[in-house]
This record gives structure tokens, C-alpha cells and sequence, in this order.
């Protein structure tokens, strides 16, 4: 039941953001006014952002409750790639290439742009966030039934 409640609860978020980065780069090939493109893209990017950190908490969540209910730490890991992809796809593809918009029809300032190291850091934090939430979850099982998830896998002979 856990797994796949996790697995649909993935999907929609991939579905529901997916959605939202193509709609937000979308406007950047439109042929309406610069100005108008660039509040469009700026509106839709910030509500796929929003997303993006709402559904990932709502997923870390979800995957706690998988590996403390039948000690599979998958949709752990499933939740940072999910994380990872997007926060690359946002950093290094949409916003340099939002960038490249507001150069070309001088709306911007030429620099540098930070947003895929922003993005690389992103993604460290996670890793270690999640590597540490499994750890944390791991010890407390232990705790509170004297042995560690993966412990209860190996005895029992799953795979």
C-alpha cells in the first residue's frame, strides 16, 4: 500500500511540475512584448518553485513514512532525485536561458549569473539532508524496536 502511495504521489508531482516549467519556458519563445514575457515567465517560474518545495516536503514525508513502515529507503532517494532534476532543469536551462531573453532584448544587465551554482549547492544540501533523515530514521527504529530497518530486511530474506 506504502509503495504505491509513494509511487502515485510521485507521479502527480512530476506530472503537476512538469506542466509547470514547460508553461513558464514556454513564454519565452512567445511573440508577445519583452516586458510581457518576461512578468509571464517570472509569475509561472515562481509558482513552479513554490511547488517544487511544497511537494518535495510533502514527498520526504511520504518517504519517511515508506522506510519506517516497511524499511525501504527508495522513496527517500526517489524524492531527492525528483528534487535534483528539477532544481537542475530550473537553474541550469531555464534560468540561463531567461537570462539569454533579457540580454537579447535589453532588459538586463550583462554578469555573471549564479543560478547553476545556486542550483549545484541546492542539490548537495539535499543529499545531505536526505542522507541524514535516513540515518536519523534508521537509529530511531532501532530505538524504539531494538533493531534497524535494514536489519529487519536482511532477517526476513526480502530482497
Amino acid at each position: 500500500m506504502w509503495n504505491k502511495t509513494y509511487s502515485i504521489a510521485l507521479a502527480i508531482a512530476v506530472l503537476v511540475m512538469s506542466s509547470l516549467c514547460f508553461y513558464a519556458y514556454s513564454w519565452l519563445s512567445s511573440i508577445a512584448a519583452p516586458v510581457s514575457v518576461v512578468q509571464n515567465y517570472e509569475y509561472f517560474s515562481s509558482i513552479a518553485w513554490t511547488f517544487l518545495w511544497l511537494s518535495t516536503i510533502v514527498l520526504l514525508i511520504l518517504g519517511n513514512v515508506l522506510y519506517w513502515r516497511i524499511q525501504q529507503s527508495w522513496g527517500l532517494w526517489a524524492t531527492f532525485l525528483y528534487f535534483a532534476a528539477f532544481i537542475i532543469l530550473q537553474t541550469f536551462l531555464f534560468d540561463e536561458t531567461f537570462r539569454t531573453f533579457k540580454n537579447r532584448n535589453n532588459l538586463a544587465e550583462t554578469g555573471l549569473s549564479f543560478s547553476p551554482f545556486f542550483g549545484v549547492v541546492l542539490c548537495l544540501i539535499g543529499a545531505i539532508i536526505i542522507f541524514f533523515d535516513q540515518f536519523l530514521i534508521s537509529r530511531l527504529h532501532k530505538k524504539m524496536f531494538g533493531v534497524a530497518p535494514e536489519e529487519v530486511k536482511l532477517e526476513s530474506g526480502e530482497v
